[in-house]
């Protein structure tokens, strides 16, 4: 596992069959020893240790003290222990672990971490705690000047306040997803003025505060899983260089309430996948000018309005799918230049007017399998669309209906023959976005037209030809 890996459960530290059998002592990745007097058999050269399947009895038996002479340290690993507590570590069994960087305490039983005995550690780069029995945080200062990443995801912590987290100015990214959170001061971001990644999914809050401006470094903001029910307007005050925001996995229902003074400029990935949203409208995406990437998948979402898109043009991809949706506004892509990716899977679509995907690039993967298609006359233009306009479609759709077409894919379908002469017309590829697409409604009407407009000048020209052609006949004869 690298440093930098959040395991998604505690279940299994470990792949299936390792570590299965006794304690395990690696130095430098090479299994030292499984008998008791491990200690010994380290060699003090040894810059990256991993203890595993220790048991509380095995660990806090004195065995602290052979850290002391291992002072060229740079990765020390605990994994899978039944560590509960760290009162027989003594500061001095650690105080010249000078080059230790990445220190692991992960898969035990933890309830307490006193950070007062790691006070020594100058150097400490990453530490993660995750997967114990923690309910509270250290208050005070943590000392760790060059820490970068603190993981105490997968534990039980409840509140999380303006006394914790003193002395991080370095840190980038704080982990305390999984956890029990109700509350969360955002004041407590003050000591930490670097961060980058904060994630505090899966928890049980239900309001942000505001943000401060001393907290514009943020670039990645997860509040997945949690209880939201709306999106307040002030937890975006401050989030002048975020680059992605999770919410996805609550209760939403209704689109942010935030005021034009609060438009997150930043802002390039926006998830609300997993909520409650039954009318997708602009004002979810108003304040957020810059988004590339929108993914409302998962929800109830029934209706779309035309111009819900409007303040996003540079969008690149938008992902619908497992909604209710059954009518695509013809104008809904509509200047959507840069869109290279639609997903509209598994709705409840029949038909698609294919002067919805003119407006767009040829190199669009359109995704629309496992929708209700209904493979009559009126799908005739689709399909005719779909052979021509060169589009990528990705896993073409398969007719739900009629029976006799069900379960075929709607490219190969033999769709009914004798279909009115309207829906037969060719389906044009060349259509701009600024064409309306209503100007005549019937087809067969304006070729009547034209062509009654042009009887007059082609009879006018077909009688002189008529006669010279009969001249020339007499003549011959």
């Amino acid at each position: 596992m690298s440093h930098y890996d959040v395991w998604d459960s505690c279940e299994r530290p470990f792949p299936s069959g390792c570590c299965k059998l006794g304690h395990l002592f690696v130095c430098n990745g090479v299994n030292v020893t499984h008998v008791d007097n491990f200690a010994d058999e380290i060699p003090q050269h040894c810059t990256s240790l991993t203890i595993a399947n220790a048991n509380n009895s095995f660990i806090n038996n004195g065995y602290w003290k052979f850290l002391s002479n291992l002072t060229y340290l740079e990765d020390l690993a605990f994994y899978n222990n039944k560590i509960s507590s760290l009162s027989d570590l003594k500061p001095v069994y650690i105080e010249d672990l000078e080059n230790l960087k990445f220190l692991t305490l992960a898969f035990g039983e933890l309830r307490t971490f006193p950070v007062e005995i790691f006070h020594t550690l100058a150097s400490l780069e990453y530490l993660s705690l995750q997967c114990n029995k923690l309910q509270n945080i250290s208050e005070g200062n943590w000392n760790f000047p060059l820490l970068n990443n603190l993981i105490m995801s997968h534990n039980r912590i409840a509140t999380v306040g303006i006394k914790h987290f003193k002395g991080l100015e370095n840190l980038a990214e704080l982990d305390l997803s999984y956890n029990r959170i109700s509350h969360f001061s955002l004041k407590v971001l003050d000591s930490m003025p670097n961060l980058k990644y904060l994630r505090l999914s899966f928890n049980q809050l239900v309001y942000i505060s505001d943000f401060s401006h001393q907290h514009a470094h943020l670039l990645y903001f997860a509040l997945s899983s949690n209880l939201f029910v709306s999106l307040e307007g002030s937890v975006f005050n401050g989030l002048k260089s975020v680059r992605t925001i999770e919410f996805s996995s609550n209760s939403i229902k209704d689109p942010p309430s935030v005021n034009s003074k609060n438009n997150v400029t930043s802002a390039l990935a926006l998830s609300l996948e997993s909520n409650l949203i039954e009318v997708l409208s602009p004002l979810f995406f108003d304040h957020f000018p810059y988004l590339n990437l929108i993914n409302v998948d998962f929800n109830r979402i029934h209706h779309i309005e035309e111009n819900t898109f409007r303040s996003v043009p540079n969008v690149t991809s938008i992902s619908m799918r497992g909604n209710a949706i059954h009518i695509i506004p013809r104008q809904l892509f509509q200047h959507l230049q840069n869109l290279n990716f639609i997903e509209l899977q598994v709705n409840r679509i029949q038909n698609l007017d294919p002067y919805i995907f003119n407006q767009l690039s040829k190199h669009v993967q359109v995704y629309i399998q496992n929708n209700p298609i209904v493979c009559d006359c009126q799908a005739l233009p689709l399909l005719k669309w779909l052979s021509a306009s060169g589009m990528s479609i990705m896993h073409f759709p398969t007719c739900q209906s009629p029976k006799p077409l069900e379960n075929q894919n709607i490219y190969y379908a033999t769709l009914p023959q004798d279909c009115p002469a309207s829906t037969l017309m060719p389906v044009s590829t060349n259509v701009t976005p600024t064409e309306h697409p209503n100007t005549f409604k019937d087809q067969n009407t304006l070729i009547f037209l034209i062509g009654l407009l042009l009887a007059p000048l082609i009879c006018s020209c077909l009688i002189p030809l008529c006669a010279v052609c009969r001249s020339s006949h007499e003549d011959s004869e």
